[in-house]
Protein backbone atom coordinates (compact mmCIF):
# COMPACT_ATOMS: atom_id res chain seq x y z
CA UNK A 1 0.00 0.00 0.00
CA UNK A 2 1.34 3.41 -0.95
CA UNK A 3 1.84 5.76 1.97
CA UNK A 4 1.62 9.54 2.10
CA UNK A 5 5.17 10.82 1.68
CA UNK A 6 6.61 13.86 3.44
CA UNK A 7 10.11 15.26 3.12
CA UNK A 8 11.79 17.31 5.86
CA UNK A 9 14.46 19.81 4.82
CA UNK A 10 16.09 21.67 7.69
CA UNK A 11 18.61 24.48 7.83
CA UNK A 12 19.40 27.87 9.25
CA UNK A 13 18.10 29.60 6.09
CA UNK A 14 20.18 32.69 6.85
CA UNK A 15 18.82 33.85 4.45
CA UNK A 16 16.72 31.44 2.40
CA UNK A 17 17.80 31.56 -1.25
CA UNK A 18 16.94 29.99 -4.60
CA UNK A 19 19.34 27.12 -3.98
CA UNK A 20 17.36 25.98 -0.93
CA UNK A 21 14.12 26.07 -2.89
CA UNK A 22 15.72 24.30 -5.84
CA UNK A 23 17.03 21.46 -3.67
CA UNK A 24 13.68 21.00 -1.96
CA UNK A 25 11.72 21.00 -5.22
CA UNK A 26 14.17 18.71 -7.02
CA UNK A 27 14.02 16.23 -4.13
CA UNK A 28 10.22 16.35 -4.16
CA UNK A 29 10.21 15.63 -7.89
CA UNK A 30 12.81 12.84 -7.93
CA UNK A 31 11.41 11.03 -4.88
CA UNK A 32 7.80 11.79 -5.86
CA UNK A 33 7.03 13.19 -2.42
CA UNK A 34 3.61 14.61 -1.63
CA UNK A 35 5.12 17.60 0.16
CA UNK A 36 8.38 18.97 1.55
CA UNK A 37 8.45 20.82 4.85
CA UNK A 38 11.13 23.45 5.40
CA UNK A 39 12.29 23.51 9.03
CA UNK A 40 14.27 26.56 10.14
CA UNK A 41 16.67 25.74 12.96
CA UNK A 42 16.58 27.77 16.19
CA UNK A 43 19.89 26.89 17.85
CA UNK A 44 21.96 24.87 15.33
CA UNK A 45 24.15 22.46 17.33
CA UNK A 46 26.69 21.99 14.51
CA UNK A 47 26.88 25.51 13.04
CA UNK A 48 27.54 29.10 14.08
CA UNK A 49 24.69 31.16 15.49
CA UNK A 50 22.63 32.61 12.60
CA UNK A 51 23.01 36.32 11.91
CA UNK A 52 19.26 36.97 11.77
CA UNK A 53 16.89 36.14 14.60
CA UNK A 54 14.70 33.05 14.41
CA UNK A 55 11.66 35.25 13.83
CA UNK A 56 13.30 37.09 10.91
CA UNK A 57 14.51 33.90 9.24
CA UNK A 58 11.06 32.33 9.64
CA UNK A 59 9.37 35.33 8.05
CA UNK A 60 11.73 35.31 5.06
CA UNK A 61 11.19 31.57 4.64
CA UNK A 62 7.42 31.98 4.73
CA UNK A 63 7.63 34.73 2.13
CA UNK A 64 9.80 32.59 -0.17
CA UNK A 65 7.59 29.49 0.12
CA UNK A 66 4.23 31.24 0.05
CA UNK A 67 3.58 30.73 -3.66
CA UNK A 68 5.60 27.55 -4.25
CA UNK A 69 3.34 24.52 -4.61
CA UNK A 70 4.28 21.57 -2.41
CA UNK A 71 6.57 23.49 -0.04
CA UNK A 72 5.41 24.16 3.51
CA UNK A 73 7.13 25.84 6.46
CA UNK A 74 7.30 24.01 9.79
CA UNK A 75 8.41 26.21 12.70
CA UNK A 76 8.48 23.57 15.46
CA UNK A 77 12.24 23.85 16.08
CA UNK A 78 11.94 27.59 16.68
CA UNK A 79 9.60 26.91 19.59
CA UNK A 80 12.23 25.03 21.58
CA UNK A 81 14.53 26.84 23.97
CA UNK A 82 17.33 24.35 23.40
CA UNK A 83 19.52 23.05 20.56
CA UNK A 84 17.54 21.79 17.55
CA UNK A 85 18.29 18.08 17.74
CA UNK A 86 16.99 16.38 14.58
CA UNK A 87 16.08 13.25 16.49
CA UNK A 88 13.66 15.27 18.64
CA UNK A 89 12.04 16.75 15.54
CA UNK A 90 11.59 13.31 13.99
CA UNK A 91 10.12 11.93 17.22
CA UNK A 92 7.58 14.76 17.29
CA UNK A 93 6.66 14.28 13.64
CA UNK A 94 6.31 10.52 14.06
CA UNK A 95 4.07 10.95 17.10
CA UNK A 96 1.86 13.39 15.18
CA UNK A 97 1.71 11.48 11.90
CA UNK A 98 1.77 7.89 13.12
CA UNK A 99 3.20 4.94 11.23
CA UNK A 100 0.99 5.35 8.16
CA UNK A 101 3.04 8.24 6.77
CA UNK A 102 6.47 7.97 5.17
CA UNK A 103 8.92 10.62 6.43
CA UNK A 104 12.14 11.34 4.56
CA UNK A 105 14.86 13.49 6.09
CA UNK A 106 16.70 15.41 3.37
CA UNK A 107 20.34 16.40 3.97
CA UNK A 108 23.50 17.30 2.10
CA UNK A 109 26.45 14.97 1.69
CA UNK A 110 28.57 16.97 4.13
CA UNK A 111 25.90 16.63 6.81
CA UNK A 112 25.56 12.89 6.18
CA UNK A 113 29.32 12.36 6.35
CA UNK A 114 29.29 13.96 9.80
CA UNK A 115 26.16 12.19 10.98
CA UNK A 116 27.93 10.15 13.66
CA UNK A 117 28.54 13.38 15.61
CA UNK A 118 24.79 14.05 15.80
CA UNK A 119 22.77 13.52 18.96
CA UNK A 120 21.35 9.95 19.02
CA UNK A 121 22.16 9.54 15.32
CA UNK A 122 21.55 5.79 15.41
CA UNK A 123 17.87 6.47 16.02
CA UNK A 124 17.30 8.47 12.84
CA UNK A 125 16.57 5.57 10.42
CA UNK A 126 14.13 4.12 12.94
CA UNK A 127 12.09 7.30 12.75
CA UNK A 128 12.45 8.27 9.09
CA UNK A 129 14.11 7.53 5.79
CA UNK A 130 17.24 9.53 5.00
CA UNK A 131 17.94 10.97 1.55
CA UNK A 132 21.42 12.35 0.94
CA UNK A 133 21.47 15.16 -1.64
CA UNK A 134 24.76 14.57 -3.41
CA UNK A 135 26.25 17.56 -5.21
CA UNK A 136 29.31 17.52 -7.50
CA UNK A 137 32.55 17.49 -5.55
CA UNK A 138 31.12 15.76 -2.47
CA UNK A 139 31.87 12.09 -1.90
CA UNK A 140 29.69 9.61 -0.04
CA UNK A 141 31.33 7.45 2.66
CA UNK A 142 32.85 4.26 1.24
CA UNK A 143 33.24 2.31 4.48
CA UNK A 144 31.73 2.07 7.95
CA UNK A 145 28.16 2.21 9.19
CA UNK A 146 27.06 5.11 7.00
CA UNK A 147 28.29 3.34 3.85
CA UNK A 148 26.54 0.16 4.97
CA UNK A 149 23.25 2.01 5.44
CA UNK A 150 23.41 3.23 1.84
CA UNK A 151 24.39 -0.17 0.46
CA UNK A 152 21.33 -2.05 1.69
CA UNK A 153 18.60 0.52 0.95
CA UNK A 154 16.27 1.05 -1.99
CA UNK A 155 14.37 4.21 -2.91
CA UNK A 156 11.20 2.37 -3.89
CA UNK A 157 10.43 1.52 -0.27
CA UNK A 158 10.04 5.20 0.59
CA UNK A 159 6.49 4.85 -0.72
CA UNK A 160 5.63 1.61 1.07
CA UNK A 161 7.47 1.85 4.39
CA UNK A 162 7.37 4.62 6.99
CA UNK A 163 11.11 4.68 7.76
CA UNK A 164 14.37 2.80 7.47
CA UNK A 165 15.81 3.51 4.01
CA UNK A 166 19.00 5.53 3.46
CA UNK A 167 19.51 6.60 -0.15
CA UNK A 168 21.38 9.22 -2.19
CA UNK A 169 20.24 11.23 -5.19
CA UNK A 170 22.29 13.44 -7.49
CA UNK A 171 21.82 17.19 -7.22
CA UNK A 172 23.21 19.90 -9.50
CA UNK A 173 25.93 22.23 -8.27
CA UNK A 174 24.32 25.20 -6.55
CA UNK A 175 25.11 28.64 -7.90
CA UNK A 176 24.44 30.36 -4.57
CA UNK A 177 25.53 30.12 -0.94
CA UNK A 178 24.07 31.90 2.07
CA UNK A 179 27.57 32.91 3.21
CA UNK A 180 28.33 34.68 -0.07
CA UNK A 181 24.90 36.30 -0.14
CA UNK A 182 25.35 37.68 3.39
CA UNK A 183 28.79 39.07 2.51
CA UNK A 184 27.44 40.77 -0.60
CA UNK A 185 24.52 42.28 1.28
CA UNK A 186 26.88 43.65 3.93
CA UNK A 187 28.90 45.35 1.17
CA UNK A 188 25.77 46.84 -0.35
CA UNK A 189 25.78 44.56 -3.40
CA UNK A 190 22.52 43.10 -4.67
CA UNK A 191 23.21 39.34 -4.73
CA UNK A 192 21.91 36.88 -7.28
CA UNK A 193 19.87 33.95 -6.07
CA UNK A 194 17.46 35.66 -3.71
CA UNK A 195 13.70 35.42 -4.36
CA UNK A 196 12.47 38.93 -5.14
CA UNK A 197 10.08 38.97 -2.19
CA UNK A 198 12.97 38.06 0.14
CA UNK A 199 15.30 40.71 -1.27
CA UNK A 200 12.58 43.37 -1.07
CA UNK A 201 12.01 42.59 2.61
CA UNK A 202 15.75 42.70 3.32
CA UNK A 203 15.99 46.10 1.63
CA UNK A 204 12.93 47.54 3.36
CA UNK A 205 14.13 46.44 6.81
CA UNK A 206 17.87 46.98 6.20
CA UNK A 207 18.79 43.42 7.20
CA UNK A 208 22.41 42.23 7.00
CA UNK A 209 23.46 45.87 6.97
CA UNK A 210 22.06 46.42 3.49
CA UNK A 211 20.66 49.88 2.81
CA UNK A 212 19.11 51.46 -0.26
CA UNK A 213 21.76 54.19 -0.07
CA UNK A 214 24.49 51.58 -0.57
CA UNK A 215 22.61 49.96 -3.39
Amino acid sequence: MALKTIGLFGGTFDPVHDGHLQMALESKKVLMLDEVRLLPCHQPPHRDTPQLSSEQRLLLLELAASDVDGLLVDDRELKRDKPSWTVDTLKECREELGDEVSITLLMGTDAYNGLQSWHNWQMLPKLAHICVLQRPGYQLPDHGVLADWLAVSTAAKIHTEAAGMVIAIKQPMLAWSATTIREQLTRGIRPKGLPKVVFDYIVNHQLYGFTEKKY
